[in-house]
């Protein structure tokens, strides 16, 4: 996790430490003593009893959820204000602050007093107070949510810190630490794998002269909130910029079924949800700026689906049905939710089926990925249809960025050994690479690391016994028309699994190897030859370095009195 840097908070007293020198030593829960076993449970019980008692569970449902919301905006604001839109600062506030308020919201839903009827709401020193105690008991529950799953699982190492502080540490050293933070989105600071700016986008002086227009028609409706008529011309002319930035992020093709809609189809839904996001977001920035005072009563967007579905249907040409399905599809709650930027969507009562929507969060995420993850959980049979087209994607990816060399997709071998899933040729440099490939879905929650890692090491295992098979019959891509020569001719044959999202380290050996697949897109594609571009992706350059691009430290969350330690991965950031 990348938190903005903070304090580090004081461990509790040494004095207090147990004696038995044996529990201080960090164990798996399988194989430590049973007095650090029944020290973690108690720890755990205490906080989970704990946040019970969160300072929202006293107003309305839909009131504190709202209010939640709104806080978070402000979290958000403040980060903008301090950093800028394009820093790191504020991409990972961005972030935590989207991990915190799912876990609140789920409070709210399950212990706070039922929905009020009125639809006024108002920010309140009270509920400004409730709202910022119970974020904040939320973000300091967040580390147990995840150590306490990677402990019970055998993934995180235990150790007594004091009787009511226990610290856990991931068993990963050097690469596999390289790994973690490259899947965190660190990346080199420097050298030619550094990661290319972020990039900001001018306003138009059309795009400027119809927000003006907007702000002018703007009525005050107290000190905290304001009002516009829904800014039609506004919406329309920022429409097409959102669909290119849609279209320039997602990475799978417009025909992939997601069930009642295609991915197409979604793509246009949500540059029309990104249009008004945007105007909103920014509306509240300019009354913010010409008021000294943001708007945070009017922050949150708060329409009735329905509403939802009409506008959003009526911005971008689509059927009023099939918006309903995406916004449904995108609504926090449905089937495990675990972040505000794949499900945006958060309904706050089912009398007026009000649904709120902080505009941040679908303005800071990638679609397609999200959906994607959406559809596994919703309808997985329509998400395992589009996982058979993965390879074929990935392979075409190759195939397009690299038309200098002869690439080859499911060579077959005799059963029952697996196919290859691509196969590269460079004749000027005598070299091939044998790949399996592997597209494996971001984990959302601890509980998904285990099978994610399993598909990955499936994988090295598909390549071991290709490469057994291949090496006493080197003859045999050649003898189905899928290599000019023999095997044994070329110099240089590697075999590499190039997998894509989710991966974990694997040394190299006799041959094999694994790689990222977005750094072997730009290893090769940066190369002379094939040979130059797999011996600069297996440099293991592009994977950010500890100390340099990262660091990492030891954080301590505290909930009802009881504590626990964890790493948190940071970034030098200016």
């Amino acid at each position: 996790m990348i938190w903005i840097a903070r304090p580090l908070q004081p461990l509790q007293s040494v004095e207090n430490r147990p004696r038995d020198s044996a529990n201080t030593m960090p164990w798996l829960k399988s194989e430590a003593p049973p007095e650090l076993v029944a020290l973690v449970d108690r720890i755990e019980a205490v906080a989970d009893a704990h946040v019970e008692q969160f300072s929202l569970r006293r107003f309305p449902s839909n009131v504190g959820t709202w209010a939640l919301l709104a806080h978070g905006i402000d979290r958000i604001e403040e980060a903008h204000s301090a950093y800028g839109p394009n820093s790191g600062h504020f991409n990972a506030g961005l972030i935590n602050v989207g991990r915190v308020l799912p876990t609140a919201i789920k409070w709210i839903a399950s212990s706070a007093k039922p929905p009020s009827s009125l639809t006024k709401r108002q920010w309140t020193p009270s509920i400004a107070r409730a709202a910022a105690e119970t974020f904040e008991l939320a973000r300091e529950y967040d580390g147990f949510q995840t150590c306490m799953p990677m402990w019970h699982s055998d993934r995180y190492f235990g150790e007594v810190i004091s009787r009511s502080v226990v610290r856990f540490t991931a068993p990963a050293l050097g690469r596999q630490r390289q790994v973690s933070a490259f899947l965190k989105g660190l990346r080199p600071l420097a050298g030619e794998w550094k990661a290319p700016p972020r990039l900001s986008h001018e306003q138009t002086q059309e795009t400027r002269a119809n927000f003006q227009n907007v702000l002018d028609q703007t009525r005050k409706r107290g000190r905290y909130a304001f009002s516009y008529f829904d800014p039609w011309t506004l919406w329309s002319e920022l429409l097409p910029e959102y669909i290119a930035r849609v279209r320039g992020i997602t990475r799978r093709p417009d025909s992939l079924s997601l069930g009642s809609y295609t991915l197409g189809d979604f793509k246009t839904f949500y540059a029309s949800l990104l249009a008004i996001c945007a105007a909103h977001e920014h509306l509240c920035f300019a009354w913010g700026e010409s008021q000294n005072q943001y708007p945070i009563e009017s922050a949150v967007m708060v329409r009735s689906a329905s509403n939802w579905s009409s506008i959003l249907s009526s911005l971008s040409g689509l059927a009023e049905t099939a918006c309903a399905a995406m916004v449904s599809d995108l609504t926090f709650g449905r089937v495990g939710s675990f972040a505000l930027h794949v499900n945006p969507f958060v309904e706050l009562d089912n009398s007026t089926l009000n649904i709120a929507l902080a505009p941040h969060f679908p303005l800071h995420s990638a679609p397609d990925e999200n959906i994607l993850r959406v559809c596994s959980q919703l309808r997985p049979t329509d998400f395992d249809k589009t996982s058979l087209e993965k390879q074929f994607e990935m392979v075409s990816t190759i195939r397009e960025r690299e038309a200098r060399y002869s690439i080859e997709e499911r060579v077959p071998l005799p059963k029952p050994l697996p196919d290859i899933d691509m196969l590269a040729v460079d004749e000027s440099s005598s070299t091939v690479v044998i790949a399996e490939l592997k597209w494996i879905r971001k984990t959302l929650r601890p509980q998904e690391f285990k099978e994610r890692d399993r598909e990955v090491l499936k994988g090295i295992t598909q390549l071991k016994s290709i490469r057994d098979f291949l090496v006493p019959h080197p003859e045999h891509p050649n003898s189905i028309g899928k290599l000019p020569k023999s095997l044994a001719e070329y110099r240089n044959v590697h075999y590499l699994l190039i997998a894509r999202d989710h991966w974990l380290w694997i040394e190299a050996a006799d041959g094999i190897a694994i790689v990222e697949f977005e750094a072997f897109l730009r290893g090769v594609s940066h190369s002379a030859d094939l040979e130059a571009g797999v011996s600069a992706v297996l440099s293991y350059e592009w994977l950010p370095v500890e100390s340099r691009d990262f660091s990492v430290r030891y954080e301590t969350a505290m909930v009802g009195g009881v504590g626990m330690q964890s790493e948190v991965f940071y970034a030098p950031y200016n």
